[in-house]
């Protein structure tokens, strides 16, 4: 009995231990004999080093397994069991991600590149995308470095394009925001305040500076009706197309974006001489340019909105309905027009014949010297001498 008792505990101690074999040998199988390049590479998947093949292979060699390559689940099932997949699963997905195709860019077993990619980016970018879109005479510094992944998420995004954000709380993730919209600003450019910055602005590559869509002005017209800048007369900044000359396109403190308040921003090119002599006009001595010019073209001579003397009787009526400056033997006093004014820029006789528009060292904005009317008679007609 003693006998049979013994046996029957050795039996059973062997088969405990042969158990134990089988299951340590299926834990920890000597998968290198065989499949022996599998993380040779820079980098290795933790599922390999950390756990070990079974972790993913549960059924290695089994003539039921339930999956192909042995696995314990198909992809990407599979690589859920690791990974939240809640990471995977947000409203815009990447195809190959929606697909379940993790294997097109990732290895599972060992890689050169990070993230076990098949290739570094942005060549595996372009294994779909191609690269054409990417490469341009001004590329994004982040295009340009490959950094693909710094706008967008490889795999699902709460946002369209897959990006971490929406524009323009994305572009600030660089772009100083104060530079494009600050809030000590008075002034926001319609597009920029609804972050609207891919109106103007292409995010990869561009044939134009600062990406833009189009050169200034053609890129200011997709908004803009174009026939409001164009007439008989422009002024020369428009005409040659340089809207940014005086208009930031982003921000600023004066009405219509203006870099600078008006009078000093005609100053910039105008200078100020002939607009602060000793006697201004007030419209002028005000900052009140745009009263009597128009600031892009108009049909009149020097930008008026009308001509020079429709423009004067405005705020001169009295003018026209009295002899001016002083009645003559005639009782009609001096034409006001419709006579030929060598001495003028148009040829053509105007109140601004007698009178400057802007400021003069003499009284009642005289054009030459002079202080009283009839001494201005001289500098245009000849008097016989005695």
């Amino acid at each position: 009995m003693r006998k049979r008792s013994v046996l029957f505990i050795g039996l059973l101690f062997f088969v405990l231990v042969l158990g134990l074999a089988k299951a340590e040998a299926k834990i920890y199988p000597p998968c290198k004999r065989c499949h022996k390049y599998k993380d040779t590479k820079k980098v290795v998947h933790p599922a390999i080093t950390q756990l070990g093949c079974p972790s993913c292979h549960t059924q290695a060699h089994e003539r039921n397994a339930k999956y192909p390559k042995f696995l314990f689940a198909e992809v990407p099932e599979l690589c859920f069991g690791c990974h939240d997949k809640s990471m995977f699963t947000k409203d815009v997905k990447h195809p190959p991600v929606a697909e379940g195709q993790c294997l097109s860019c990732h290895d599972p077993h060992s890689a050169d590149n990070e993230k076990l990619l098949l290739f570094p980016r942005p060549e595996l970018c372009f294994n779909c995308h191609g690269d054409s879109m990417f490469k341009d005479e001004v590329v994004h510094p982040p295009v340009e470095a490959g950094l693909c992944n710094d706008c967008h998420d490889p795999h699902s995004s709460k946002y369209r394009k897959l990006l971490y954000d929406n524009p323009p709380g994305l572009c600030f993730r660089c772009h100083d925001k104060e530079s494009f919209i600050s809030e000590k600003k008075k002034k926001h450019h319609s597009p920029v305040k609804r972050g609207l910055c891919l109106k103007c602005h292409n995010p990869h590559a561009r044939p134009v500076e600062k990406l833009l869509y189009a050169e200034v002005p053609d890129l200011c017209f997709r908004c803009h009706l174009k026939e409001d800048f164009t007439g008989k007369n422009y002024h020369p900044p428009v005409k040659a197309g340089q809207c940014l000359n005086c208009h930031d396109p982003h921000q600023a403190d004066a009405k219509k974006l203006t870099i600078y308040k008006v009078p000093q921003l005609c100053f910039n090119c105008h200078g100020d001489e002939e607009f602060t002599r000793k006697n201004p006009h007030p419209p002028v001595a005000a900052g009140m340019c745009t009263v009597c010019h128009n600031v892009h073209v108009s049909s009149k001579d020097v930008l008026m909105d009308m001509s020079i003397n429709e423009k004067c009787l405005q705020c001169h009526p009295r003018i026209a309905k009295s002899p001016h400056p002083i009645a003559f033997f005639t009782g009609r006093g001096h034409p006001l027009e419709g006579r030929k004014e060598p001495r003028s820029r148009n040829g053509k006789l105007s109140c601004a014949s007698c009178h400057t528009p802007h400021s003069s060292d003499y009284p009642r904005l005289f054009k030459y010297p002079a202080n009283k009317p009839y001494e201005l008679c001289k500098h245009c007609h000849k008097f016989a001498k005695k």
